[in-house]
C-alpha cells in the first residue's frame, strides 16, 4: 500500500478536504479507513491525534504505521423504524465507505488550532531552554485533557522557570515566523537542530525563527503571535531531571481565568484584596491550627473522665462512642488499659457512617489480636497491629459487633 499524502504538511491550517478510499475495514464499533490523502493528523511524536467527521462518520482516533494513515470511524446509533419488538432500539448502520469513492474529511478545527498553539509554544519553551542552558526535551506529550508535559535532563529553580516564561512571552510579542519544511539532504547537513532520536530519510524542520530549529512532524502556527500567551504551570523533579507543565494560547487563558475565579472567591471568604489572598488563607490556618489544638486539649481533658468514670471492678471495656480524634481515641484505650486488666476498646463513630476501633491489652497482657481477627473474618474489618494493641474500621451495626467480641469482653 503506497504511504498516505500527509495534506496537514502543505496546509495546517486547511480544515476540508477530499480524498479517495484506499481501504476499508468493518470493525464491531465502526470502520478503520485509509485514504490515499488526509488532512487529519494522526498520534504522532507525543501528540495526540485529530479528531473530526470523514464521510459523514466521526473520526474518533487516527494513527499512522510505515507511513500509513488509518482512520476509525465510529458506527453511528440509528432508530430502527421497524423494530419487531416495536421498542424502537437503536440498529446499526450496515454500509461504511466504500473502496474507491471520494469523501469528504472535515477536521475539528478549533482542536487543531489549539494543538497548534500549544505544540509551537513547547517550541518556544524547549528551544529557549536549550539555548540558555543545554538541557535537552527528553519526553513531550500533548492531548486536550491534561497540560502539556515535557520532561528534561536538567533542572531549573523557580526563579529560571519565571524568566523562561517571560521570554517565551516576549518571542509570541514579537510574532516572528515559524516555518515547516522539508530542506534538501546538503543543506540538512549543514543545519543544527534538535531532535530526541536519530533521524534518516526526509527530515521535517520546524524553525521558530531566531529562537529554534527543530525536527518535528506535527503542525505548527504561521507566526508566534498566534500563540497569544505561554504558561508554565508547575514543574516536578524527576529521577533524571525534571518534568514542566505547559499551556498555551486559548488553553492557558481558559486556565488563567479558572484560577481567576478561584483567587476572587478566596479574596471574598478571607476579606483581602487578591494580591493579600496568600496572608488571609495562612491567617485562617493558623486560625484553624489553634482551634484544633484546643479542641484537642478538650477532648483529652474529656477522655480523662470518662476513663476514669468506667467501674473499676471491670475486666474488659468495650465502649462506644461518638467520631472522635483518631490520637484522644488512643489515649482514651491506654488510660483503660492501664487501669483494666483485660482487654479494652473503644469503637467511635456510627452505624451509618461505619466505626473506627482500637484495641489494647489491659495489665493481664490478653492478645489483642484476637479480638481484630475476629472483626475482620465476621465483619469484614480492615486493620491490624501488634498483640499489645490492634486498630482498623469496620462497618456494622453495634449490635454485631458486640456479639463477634462476646467471647473477649
Amino acid at each position: 500500500m503506497i504511504e498516505t499524502i500527509k495534506l496537514y504538511d502543505e496546509d495546517a491550517y486547511a480544515a476540508e478536504f477530499t480524498a479517495r478510499v484506499v481501504s476499508s475495514e468493518e470493525t464491531k464499533s465502526g470502520w478503520n479507513v485509509v485514504l490515499d490523502r488526509t488532512l487529519f493528523f494522526p498520534e504522532e511524536g507525543g501528540q495526540s491525534p485529530d479528531s473530526g467527521v470523514l464521510a459523514g462518520l466521526r473520526v474518533t482516533d487516527v494513527q499512522i504505521r510505515k507511513g500509513i494513515i488509518t482512520h476509525t470511524l465510529e458506527r453511528p446509533a440509528v432508530e430502527s423504524a421497524g423494530a419487531a419488538d416495536g421498542t424502537g432500539r437503536a440498529a446499526q448502520s450496515a454500509a461504511g465507505p466504500a473502496v474507491g469513492t471520494e469523501v469528504t474529511g472535515v477536521v475539528d478545527w478549533d482542536k487543531r488550532f489549539s494543538n497548534m498553539q500549544n505544540h509551537t509554544g513547547e517550541h518556544i519553551i524547549s528551544g529557549l531552554m536549550h539555548k540558555h542552558y543545554g538541557f535537552d526535551n527528553v519526553g513531550f506529550r500533548l492531548s486536550p485533557r491534561t497540560p502539556v508535559t515535557v520532561d528534561v535532563n536538567g533542572f531549573l529553580d523557580e526563579e529560571q522557570l519565571e524568566a523562561l516564561e517571560k521570554e517565551a512571552n516576549e518571542v509570541v510579542r514579537r510574532n516572528v515566523n515559524v516555518r515547516a519544511e522539508y530542506p534538501p539532504e546538503e543543506v540538512l547537513k549543514a543545519t543544527e537542530y534538535r531532535s530526541k532520536i536519530e533521524l534518516t530519510g526526509a527530515v521535517r524542520l520546524v524553525t521558530v525563527e531566531g529562537v529554534d530549529t527543530c525536527a518535528c512532524c506535527a503542525p505548527h502556527v504561521r507566526r508566534t503571535g498566534e500563540i497569544g500567551l505561554i504558561r508554565i504551570l508547575d514543574a516536578q523533579k524527576t529521577g533524571g531531571g525534571m518534568r514542566i507543565f505547559i499551556l498555551c494560547g486559548e488553553r492557558a487563558l481558559e486556565d488563567l481565568q479558572k484560577k481567576s475565579a478561584v483567587l476572587r472567591e478566596i479574596s471574598r471568604l478571607t476579606s483581602k484584596k487578591q494580591e493579600e489572598a496568600d496572608e488571609g488563607v495562612r491567617h485562617l490556618l493558623e486560625e484553624n491550627a489553634a482551634l484544633k489544638a484546643q479542641a484537642a486539649e478538650i477532648q483529652a481533658e474529656l477522655v480523662a473522665l470518662k476513663a476514669e468514670r468506667v467501674p473499676k471492678e471491670l475486666r474488659s471495656v468495650l465502649l462506644f462512642e461518638g467520631p472522635m480524634d483518631p490520637k484522644a481515641q488512643r489515649d482514651y484505650v491506654n488510660l483503660l488499659t492501664a487501669a483494666h486488666e483485660g482487654l479494652c476498646g473503644v469503637f467511635s463513630g456510627t452505624e451509618e457512617a461505619g466505626y473506627r476501633f482500637v484495641i489494647g491489652s489491659g495489665t493481664g497482657k490478653e492478645n489483642a489480636k484476637e479480638a481484630a481477627d475476629l472483626l475482620r473474618g465476621n465483619l469484614s474489618a480492615r486493620g491490624g497491629g501488634s498483640p499489645q494493641m490492634v486498630q482498623g474500621s469496620v462497618e456494622a451495626e453495634e449490635r454485631a459487633i458486640r456479639e463477634c467480641l462476646s467471647g473477649l469482653f
